[in-house]
């Protein structure tokens, strides 16, 4: 039986356990320089063997400790033909006092961080979560063999790296101060659209020069992601317009465009189709001239436009007479080229209105908080019988804080505990994939110059006086 979990994290104790908790983690940063100038060797010995056995298996009684200890310590160093060893840095031995814990089950589940410590994995285990080989193991200390896989549930890990699910008491508090947030900052925004927008956008442009804005408040709305969102929709409906712009264009689109830009004149002359060609003016101007003033496509008495241009166009060659047949060869031509050169013009004309998605800044709507809408409140927590008769919609969240599926035991929608990244060491004994949660136990862990597999918060100094205390006389 392990020992029972007594104030494991005592921060007038400050020793540092196999764990991601926060207040580890404050243990961790105030510990000491292990002190070599006690009074006695024995006081030394007995410092050092207190502090690496609260980390390495304080679950595990002293007696089960020391028949599991070995004073036969494992490391390698490449062969120099060259004998020139100076080189090389000294080999930690002395960190792989603990390197026999690394070969157990619970131990190789936590450092491949499925679990969030060691007396975790230990659960996970024994509630048949853990598989070796494909085969279900609820011993804790099953020892692994290299090139062994084990695997865990893939829910028991979203479980132990995500954040803890908060109660529903405590989801609703924070829903209601969000609430109240969010509406104080819909009223502003209607008030003052101008400040509040240049408000967040200096907000929003700080955060990219410091680091990554809060997850959850009114910048929220400007947030890096929501900025690079409303740019990339932005630049995905130009582009869907654009393309339907240059599908339509065609030889029937660009005469009944000059038409109407004629029809439209008093005196004719190529700046009347700038505005819509643009360059391509004179060419436009051309087919006019081509088909001279008074041809029956330029007639205000028309009743469809786009009739008369297809009736035109559609007329068989063999319908026409030579002059007429020569002209409508050349219109034809210039309609070719016009359409061609005109989706050119489209493309580029719609080019230039893309935003990068390095932008700084979009550009100010005066009615962008036209969009904003106030938040209905919701009801007290001593009215509420359902939790799912609870509808929160805010911009940054779906549902509930933190139980958009109640039915999950761990934060939804899933986010990554804090403080999580101090703790992020992967091991070199250990192959990982965290897509399927299985992982390779590829040897058991050894020490190189320089380098020790096994994972340890203590120097080679405190590792070095409690192997001493370990091993017995004449080993």
């Amino acid at each position: 039986m392990p020992r029972k979990t007594t104030n494991l994290y005592s921060l007038p104790r400050g020793v540092i356990r196999a764990s991601w908790n926060k207040w580890n983690l404050f243990n961790l940063y105030k510990q000491q320089r292990f002190r070599d100038n006690q009074k006695t060797l024995f006081k030394e010995k007995w410092s050092a063997k207190n502090m690496t056995r609260a980390y390495h298996g304080e679950h595990i009684t002293e007696s089960k400790w020391k028949a599991l200890f070995t004073p036969q310590l494992d490391g390698v160093a490449q062969l120099d033909a060259s004998l020139k060893g100076d080189r090389l840095k000294p080999t930690p031995m002395m960190l792989q006092t603990y390197a026999v814990l690394e070969r157990r089950l619970e131990y190789a589940v936590f450092r491949a961080m499925f679990a969030s410590s060691v007396r975790q994995a230990r659960q996970f285990i024994i509630q048949k979560a853990v598989k070796v080989n494909g085969v279900t193991i609820r011993h804790p200390s099953y020892q692994l063999k290299p090139n062994d896989v084990f695997s865990v549930d893939p829910e028991k890990v979203l479980q132990a790296v995500g954040r803890t699910k908060p109660s529903f008491k405590k989801a609703h508090q924070v829903d209601q101060t969000q609430i109240v947030k969010w509406n104080n900052f819909v009223k502003e925004a209607k008030a003052n659209p101008r400040q509040v927008w240049e408000r967040l956008q200096k907000k929003r442009q700080d955060a990219q020069r410091s680091g990554p804005s809060t997850k959850f408040g009114n910048d929220q709305v400007f947030s890096n992601e929501v900025i690079l969102a409303k740019i990339e929709k932005i630049n995905e409906n130009n582009l869907k317009e654009m393309r339907a712009k240059q599908k339509a264009v065609d030889k029937f689109s660009v005469l009944e465009d000059i038409v109407k830009a004629v029809q439209k004149s008093e005196t004719i002359e190529s700046a009347i189709f700038e505005p819509q060609f643009g360059n391509l003016k004179n060419k436009c101007y051309q087919v006019y001239d081509y088909l001279g003033e008074k041809h029956e496509l330029f007639n205000k008495d028309s009743v469809s436009v786009k009739d008369t241009v297809s009736a035109f166009l559609n007329v068989k060659p063999e319908d026409r007479n030579a002059d007429e047949l020569k002209k409508f060869k050349k219109v034809k031509q210039l309609l070719s080229e016009i359409s061609l050169d005109y989706q050119e013009l489209i493309r580029v004309s719609f080019k230039n209105k893309e935003i990068s998605k390095d932008s700084k800044d979009v550009s100010y709507n005066p009615n962008w908080a036209d969009n904003l809408e106030f938040h209905p409140n919701i009801a007290k927590f001593s009215e509420i019988e359902d939790e799912s008769s609870v509808k929160v919609a805010l911009p940054w969240q779906k549902g509930v804080f933190g139980r958009q599926n109640p039915n999950k035991s761990y934060f939804t929608p899933w986010e990554p505990r804090p403080f999580l990244a101090p703790f992020a060491v992967l091991p070199h004994h250990l192959e990982i994939s965290f897509k399927t949660c299985h992982a390779v136990y590829l040897r058991h862990p050894v020490a190189r110059p320089g380098h020790s597999e096994v994972i340890s918060p203590y120097s080679v100094e405190t590792h070095e006086r409690a192997y001493m205390y370990y091993v017995r006389k004449g080993q």
